[in-house]
Order: C-alpha cells, then structure tokens, then sequence
C-alpha cells in the first residue's frame, strides 16, 4: 500500500527523505511527462518517490498555454505577483476559462478546441508547481545564507549561534495555504481515471488538511500520535504498512480494529501523524465533492473498500 502524496505535484526534498524513511516510496502524480523538475527526477533515482502521469496527451497545447498565460498574468498583474494572481479566482471559474479561449488559444489553428476540466486541471497543476518551484529555490536560498552567516559567526568568536527560533522553524511552510480548494480540486481531476494503485493519501499540509476535514463528509479520525522517530526499524515499517492496507481492505467497524506497531519515539528527527478514514470510498469518489460533474468510480473486485488519508506534520 504505496502513499500518494496530495494535492501536489512537486515534493520538497526534506519532506521526501522525512516521510520515505518512515512510509517507503512515495508516489507522486504528475499533470505532464515531459519537462518535470529535475529535484523530482533525484528524488525518484534516489528511491525516495514514485512518479505517476495519468495524462500525456495534449502536453505541447499545455505548455503553449502555459507560456502565453504567463505573459498575460505578467501584463496584467506584474512580474511578482502574476503566478499568484492569476488563478486566485480557482481553474474552474467562467473568467478563467474565457480568458483561455480569447487570449490564449486565439493563435490555435484548431477553433474546435474547448478545454476540458482535465486540460484545465493540468494547467492550474502546472502553474501550481512552478509557483511551489520557486518558494522551493528561495526557502534554499535563504537556509544557505543563514549556514553562511553562521560559519562567519563561529569563525569570528570562536562560539556557535543559536537562533530564536530554530533555523529549522524558519521553513515549515504550508505550500498548499493558498489556492487550497483549487488544488485539491485539479489534483482530484488529474487522478480520476488512474487505477486503483492505492487508497493511501498522506499530505504535510495543515490547510490541505482542513479542507478536507471541512469538504468531505464521512471523514471518520482514526489514531494520531505525536513524537515519532522518522527512523524506524524495518520490521516496524513493513507492519504498519500492514496495518494501512488492512484499513483500507476490511469493512471499518471502528478505531478498536486499528492495530499500530511499536513505533521507536527516541531520536533522530521527529513527526506528529493523524490518520482519517473514509468508509466505503476510493479516491476517486472524494472527487466527487470537489468537482461539479458527475463521476462516479470505476470499481472492481481489487478496488479498495476505504480511502485512509494520513496528516503528517514534520
């Protein structure tokens, strides 16, 4: 039962190591094949994530929107401001998708294009991982000057600086804080029609995780415990990944069923977790309440029998 982290499509490095130790590989969905960050494709030879695309299809069309959507976002909202301002309405409103049709595809030689909400889905992805690209490279910017800042401190007094706060404390942010619903929505389309590789989404956002609380109904709270090593045994990973796929396979009859092992809370770097669950739904059926078409999941024999959404807070 492989993670799927959500709703992102771009997966910060010390999210990645922190959450593989204590998960194992982790799956990350992606809007197109071509052209993905190059911190994602490390991350995937280093054994630390899974990338998936769903879609492949259309990706020149995507990119040439991309391009000329930024231009207009520039123009119309500056430099600094136009990732942002741009989709702050969501993918989905009648203002974005005309403004696709009239300055974006007005050079198409193809007039009978309509974006669909899947095309849509894969821009506002796009968009979305460019944005966390860059908070990303200034979040790595900032901690190389304050490693520097404090090399010249020691080398100039002989003492060690510490910093109030924690250098650490200083980039916990929340990357899914803005555009949260539109995320998740896009995210949602982009998996709709995957197979059922797994019914495990784990996210690090606190926002993410408040909407879903707020969005989805059923959403049952399993366990959560705070503290745990992200270093543990491998007999201690293997079980809990049992105990995840039985969660997901067996009728939920209440949190008494829930069998966790013998987590290690000594040392090394430390995360807090909550684990949810959604009774009698796949992933696929959580779209239904952040879309407005009507999808209804494609379920089999294999399909699980609960969606388990974990909150991990690093």
């Amino acid at each position: 039962m492989k993670p799927i982290y959500f709703p992102f499509t771009y997966m910060p490095e010390s999210v990645a190591e922190s959450l593989s130790r204590f998960l194992g590989r982790i799956m990350v969905f992606q809007p197109v094949a071509n052209n993905q960050p190059q911190a994602l494709r490390r991350l995937e030879e280093n054994g630390l994530i899974d990338i998936r695309v769903p879609y492949a299809e259309d990706e020149d069309r995507l990119f040439g929107c991309l391009k000329e959507y930024k231009e207009w976002g520039q123009l119309h909202h500056g430099e600094e401001t136009s990732l942002k301002d741009i989709f702050k309405n969501g993918f989905s409103n009648k203002t974005f998708t005309s403004q696709i049709r009239t300055d974006i595809l007005k050079n198409q030689t193809d007039d009978s294009f309509a974006p669909d909400p899947v095309f849509l889905s894969r821009l506002f992805l796009l968009m979305a991982q460019e944005l966390d690209l860059q908070q990303s490279a200034i979040d790595q910017d900032l901690a190389s000057s304050i490693d520097d800042e404090l090399d010249l401190f020691t080398s100039m007094t002989g003492e060690e600086k510490v910093l109030d706060p924690p250098k650490e404390s200083l980039f916990k942010k929340d990357y899914g804080e803005y555009m949260t619903g539109s995320r998740i929505a896009a995210w949602f389309q982009l998996i709709k029609n995957t197979v059922h590789e797994s019914a495990f989404l784990v996210t690090s956002s606190q926002s993410v995780l408040d909407e879903i609380l707020e969005t989805v109904t059923g959403l049952e709270k399993v366990v959560g415990i705070d503290g745990i090593s992200c270093d543990q045994p491998k007999a201690v990973i293997k079980e809990f990944v049992q105990c995840l796929t039985n969660l997901t396979q067996t009728p939920w009859i209440g949190p008494d069923q829930i069998r966790l092992p013998d987590f290690n809370f000594q040392g090394g770097r430390k995360l807090n977790f909550k684990l949810y669950i959604l009774p009698e739904a796949d992933p696929v059926d959580i779209c239904s309440f952040f879309s407005k078409d009507n999808i209804s999941s494609k379920r089999n024999e294999n399909s699980p029998l609960n969606t388990v959404i974990g909150f991990f807070e690093i």
